[in-house]
Order: structure tokens, then C-alpha cells, then sequence
């Protein structure tokens, strides 16, 4: 996908378009994918989503992330531990992983919903894609991601985020290419000026 070809969509082009979804599905839970790379404003997003349907649920990927070195952002139960049961409309209870101790934290619930949005790095790898009702990248430059993710974590957690995180999300990304497998492009900027580009 080239600059020049792309074009950013809009919240409500998103939120029709779920709306749509939740029409054409109305006895099982439509499954919103929202990925791009740590900081750019996939949460933010999901919790937008979230005040204009009211009633959904909202799913964080990094909530199982079990990252290894050689993982790769590749969580390969999540299928089975969270979309199949959403889909079934069979509420999945969970043990949340702690970023910070990297141990695993409280037990969690998932209950069905109409909607369920899933956001995290990875959404749109290309085992998950034909789960999706619909899927958004959120496109952000890197360098605002960085501030955002040290502004969150702090500043100790710099070279996880310049070491290995960033790296990790990049060598996803040349994998799997996962704008080109959204129905929507969405600047997480906040300034409508981001840049799209890929790692080369």
C-alpha cells in the first residue's frame, strides 16, 4: 500500500460499520479487531468505541501475552482460549499476565457480548484475520509511540521498549503486513497528520 493510495477513515465510518456487522449478525457476538504497533492508539480507540455502543466487551491482547524472545508476537492459543468461546457465547475465565513482574496476575472473566472488541499488537496476524466482523490499524509515527510508551511506563522501561518490543513489533509487521488486512485505516496521531510506513 502507498502513501499517495491511502486514505485515513473516520470514527463514524468505523462505528457504521460495526453497526452494520451487529445487523447482518444478530444471534452471535461480531468480533472487532484493532491492531497497530504499542502507543499508537488502539485502546484509545476500543474505549471510544466502548461510550458509543454502550454495552460491549473489550478484550486486551497484552492481557495474554506470554512474551519469549523467539514468540514473536505470536500468542497461538488465543483462538481457542478467547474468540472461539466469545463466538459459542461461552464466558472464558483467564489469568491476566503482568508486564512489569512477567508472572502471571488475577483471574479475569470474558462474557459474550453483541460487540467484542479485541486490541493489541498482533490482532491482525494472519491466523486470527478471517475472525474478524471488522478490522482497523491504527497507524502512528514511531517516534510519537515511543513518547507515549515511555510516558506510560516510565522511563526504566526504555530499552525494553527500544530493545526488544519495537523490534519484535516491526519484525511482525514485515511478516504480516497487517495493514493490508484491515477494512479501515485509523490515525492514532491525534493530530490527523501521521504518516504511514511500513518497516522496511
Amino acid at each position: 500500500m502507498s502513501d499517495t493510495a491511502r486514505q485515513y477513515s473516520s470514527f463514524d465510518q468505523i462505528v457504521a460499520a460495526i453497526r452494520d456487522a451487529a445487523s447482518d449478525n444478530p444471534n452471535s457476538t461480531v468480533l472487532v479487531g484493532i491492531d497497530g504497533a504499542g502507543g499508537s492508539g488502539k485502546s484509545t480507540l476500543a474505549n471510544k468505541l466502548s461510550d458509543a455502543f454502550g454495552e460491549l466487551t473489550v478484550v486486551h491482547l497484552d492481557d495474554f501475552a506470554d512474551w519469549s524472545d523467539d514468540s514473536n508476537w505470536v500468542l497461538s492459543t488465543f483462538a481457542e482460549r478467547v474468540l472461539k468461546p466469545l463466538m459459542a457465547g461461552i464466558t472464558a475465565r483467564h489469568q491476566r499476565y503482568d508486564w512489569p513482574t512477567d508472572s502471571l496476575g488475577e483471574w479475569f472473566e470474558i462474557a459474550p457480548s453483541g460487540i467484542a472488541i479485541i486490541e493489541g499488537v498482533s490482532v491482525l496476524r494472519t491466523d486470527l484475520r478471517d475472525y474478524w466482523h471488522v478490522s482497523v490499524w491504527v497507524d502512528c509515527p514511531r517516534d510519537k509511540r515511543l513518547v507515549r510508551g515511555l510516558a506510560r511506563d516510565g522511563e526504566a522501561m526504555r530499552s525494553k521498549w527500544e530493545d526488544l518490543w519495537m523490534p519484535g513489533e516491526d519484525a511482525y509487521m514485515q511478516q504480516h503486513l497487517p495493514w493490508d488486512a484491515a477494512d479501515f485505516i485509523f490515525d492514532g496521531s491525534g493530530s490527523g497528520e501521521s504518516n504511514f510506513s511500513p518497516p522496511v
